[in-house]
This record gives C-alpha cells, sequence and structure tokens, in this order.
C-alpha cells in the first residue's frame, strides 16, 4: 500500500511488557497520535479538537515491537464516506513491517451523532489523498 504520509511515534517504557514486547494495545494509541499528526499535517486540527470518533479497528500483528526501537507509523485515507472515513495504517522499524491495520472513524457532532464530514476536511484530504 501507499502511503503519502508518515510520522516517527517514540515508545515509551510503560508500552512495553514484561517481556520486553510492546504491548498489542499500544500499537492502537501510536496509530491515533500519527491520525492525530496527520490531520495536523493537513493543516484540519483546530485548538486540538477532535471532531470524530473511533468506530472500528482491525490489527494484524507481524512482528513484535521491542523497546528502544524507532517506530514509524504511515497513515492514509483510503475512502470518505458521508459521515465516516477509512483509514488504513503500517507501524514500521527497522525498514519491517510490525503491524498493519485498518479503522473506521464517524464524524460526531456534540451529542455523538454522526454529522457529515465539513467540507473543509472533505476537501484537504480527497486533495492530499488524490481520491474522490
Amino acid at each position: 500500500m501507499f502511503f503519502r504520509f508518515a510520522a516517527e511515534v517514540p515508545l515509551r517504557w510503560v508500552d512495553i511488557d514484561s517481556a520486553g514486547v510492546v504491548n498489542n494495545a499500544t500499537y492502537l494509541s501510536l496509530m491515533e497520535q500519527a491520525r492525530y499528526l496527520y490531520f495536523q499535517h493537513l493543516g484540519l486540527m483546530v485548538e486540538h479538537h477532535v471532531p470524530f470518533v473511533l468506530a472500528e479497528a482491525n490489527v494484524k500483528f507481524l512482528r513484535p515491537g521491542r523497546m528502544a526501537m524507532k517506530v514509524e507509523v504511515a497513515a492514509c485515507v483510503g475512502k470518505l464516506g458521508t459521515s465516516s472515513f477509512h483509514m488504513d495504517y503500517e507501524v514500521r522499524a527497522h525498514n519491517e513491517v510490525l503491524v498493519t491495520a485498518h479503522a473506521v472513524l464517524v464524524f460526531v457532532d456534540a451529542a455523538m451523532h454522526p454529522t457529515p464530514i465539513p467540507d473543509a476536511w472533505r476537501q484537504a484530504v480527497a486533495q492530499f489523498e488524490q481520491i474522490g
């Protein structure tokens, strides 16, 4: 898969389990940080307000991550729906893919009801990802 965006997301001591391996739940946090950085890169994060929620996540663990690895998370939006969008991820270290993942996120209003993706977001993502 081709990714136009990737960011280094450091591991923390607390991310490592007693066997010296990155805890599987940590990967969701790494992808969350990359997602924030992705939209910040597009100039869409205003006052750190995140207007969408995670609705679904599927993670495939390919190789174990370990402490002191320099981790990079690649992210892309592959599909824009009416109120939802799909993102794909690769968590990489030492030129190897550790994890691949797919997530569905939904824009919500203050009452947490689905709301249409704002035009500015849709246009910025579509232009960056070159999707329709």
